[in-house]
């Protein structure tokens, strides 16, 4: 593959040789080098987008084309950097949380959907899958600290950090274990590049079928890029390279461009700006505490050697300048000829909240978390504005916990239901011939508060009353499970029932008109 730099030099070396024949045909017919020189300059103007043309008010450096080069050479600087940041810069913190809270929350909650022969839900089958998977996420970590739900959302948050999730499935031969499968969460740095042996860098389309080379640490078939094995190697003790086959590890990361093999931080565009705001956010503080330590000035019309007659003064070991302590509370009588001037500290000043401001808004558009939670400022805020955000919030949500189902629950949950059936905890007939009845599912995400539950609560129901939505939609809404709404509700009578407890019903004022009940109580 040509390099950018050679790709550069080649079209240098046009442009001067098509020069030189422009001025041998001018010395025959300087008509025809007018002509050649016109048609040249327009071919170089229609054949380039403006934003691609090179002037002086536009330069831009032309790195490498192809993407795995790119994050290749960008990824252990952009790992370390957010890393840090995350550690050290509060901003960039709460963001990575309220990302894993808001699209993961307490985990995205796996649910059996096996129907039998009607296309009616198989409540009896569901039951054994669930419980059978209930079972093995108690035990899913292979170091035997974390729930599975556990594990999902310490891999999305290297799915932010980092940029990806490695996930290798282990097989413990333990007989205490309800399954014989557990998951072991890894670096994406344990990957190494020991064993590449790439020679295009990417997908060549002419290489012969089941021809592979190694990249980055991951191998893959050179004409069609599909992943066949990783290789690790753990930076922290050293020892021997070791390679798993890609059908028991799970990578997981966002997919940018075609045949990318490995992941980038969604946060790179933000680093710069974080880093900016955090040096800003402490040379200003800095300032401010140190401007806040002067009370006063001493101005005198003596000599210094008055000054250090004083016991008071001190000299500064630094600077050499007299600083003179006062206590509180105490009135100090002047020597004529001295008077004070009190110190007057503007710091922060006027532009500090509203750059502030700006920089947490770039970052909160690279980050993808509304700039209200990011700062924690939800000052100007009334209902609609709140809703628009939550909306927007919501609707960017959405294909980030579904790629997180598809990339980590769906393989994850598989090989448990796998195993589950072939050791006998589960009995699931012709399974192996078509699994995938058994293999419906639906996962449930977190959801969000209602911003006004009255207001929300009232437009809810019409939606319904109109069969504009379903009620299991506005569940899903708030992060629930319909089914189990009704049987938290069918509990609660049953239990008020017992207890010989009785409910009013809201009257139809109280439903039409919220008001009316703060005007009865």
């Amino acid at each position: 593959m040509t390099s950018p730099a050679a790709q550069t030099e080649t079209v240098t070396m046009a442009a001067r040789l098509g020069s030189i024949i422009d001025r041998a045909v001018g010395i025959i017919s300087p008509r025809a080098a007018l002509k050649r020189r016109f048609f040249r300059d327009q071919l170089s103007r229609a054949e380039l987008y403006a934003a691609a043309k090179q002037n002086r008010l536009s330069r831009y450096t032309l790195g490498a084309s192809n993407v795995n080069d790119i994050i290749s050479a960008s990824n252990p600087v952009l790992r370390s950097r957010v890393r840090q940041l995350v550690r050290d810069f509060p901003y960039l913190a709460r963001a990575v949380g309220i990302m894993v809270d808001y699209s993961i929350g307490t985990g995205i909650v796996f649910q059996s959907k096996v129907k039998g022969p009607k296309g009616k839900l198989n409540k009896k089958l569901i039951v054994k899958i669930e419980d059978a998977v209930k079972w093995w996420m108690d035990e899913a970590d292979a170091a035997g600290k974390m729930h599975y739900y556990d594990i999902m959302r310490l891999a999305k948050r290297q799915d932010l950090e980092p940029g990806e999730f490695v996930i290798v499935k282990t097989f413990p031969k333990d007989r205490n274990r309800y399954l014989p499968y557990a998951l072991q969460i890894y670096e994406p740095d344990w990957l190494t590049s020991a064993k590449d042996n790439y020679s295009t860098g990417g997908i060549d389309l002419n290489a012969k079928p089941g021809a592979r080379e190694t990249r980055n640490g991951i191998e893959y078939e050179k004409q069609t890029g599909r992943v066949t094995g990783y290789w690790f190697a753990d930076p922290n003790y050293g020892g021997a390279e070791m390679y798993v086959p890609a059908a028991n590890v799970i990578h997981g990361f966002e997919t940018l461009r075609p045949h990318q093999l490995r992941g980038v931080t969604p946060f790179a565009p933000g680093i710069m700006i974080a880093s900016d705001l955090s040096s800003y956010l402490d040379a200003e503080i800095d300032t401010a505490k140190l401007a806040a330590k002067y009370l006063a000035f001493v101005y005198t019309d003596f000599g210094a050697e008055r000054q250090t007659a004083n016991p008071l003064i001190t000299t500064d070991s630094d600077t050499g300048q007299k600083i003179e302590n006062i206590e509180n509370a105490i009135i100090e009588y002047l020597r004529p000829g001295e008077k004070i001037e009190l110190a007057s500290s503007n710091r922060p000043g006027t532009t500090f909240q509203p750059t502030v401001r700006l920089m947490l808004t770039m970052l909160s558009i690279v980050t993808g978390v509304p700039y209200e939670l990011i700062s924690g400022d939800y000052s100007g805020l009334n209902f609609s504005t709140c809703r628009i955000v939550r909306n927007d919030f919501a609707q960017q949500l959405r294909p980030i916990s579904v790629r997180h189902i598809r990339q980590f629950g769906l393989p994850t949950i598989k090989t448990a239901i796998d195993l589950a059936v072939l050791t006998g905890r589960l009995s699931l007939p012709g399974y192996w011939q078509n699994p995938r009845p058994y293999l419906e599912s639906e996962w449930q995400p977190p959801g969000m508060d209602a911003v006004d539950p009255l207001r929300e609560a009232k437009s809810q129901i019409e939606s319904i009353s109109y069969g504009l939505k379903s009620p299991q939609e506005v569940a899903r809404e708030r992060g629930r499970d319909l089914e189990e709404v009704y049987n938290e509700i069918a509990l609660a009578k049953e239990m008020a029932k017992d207890l010989g407890l009785t409910f009013n019903a809201a009257n139809t004022s109280e439903k039409s008109n919220p008001a009316a009940i703060m005007e009865e109580t």
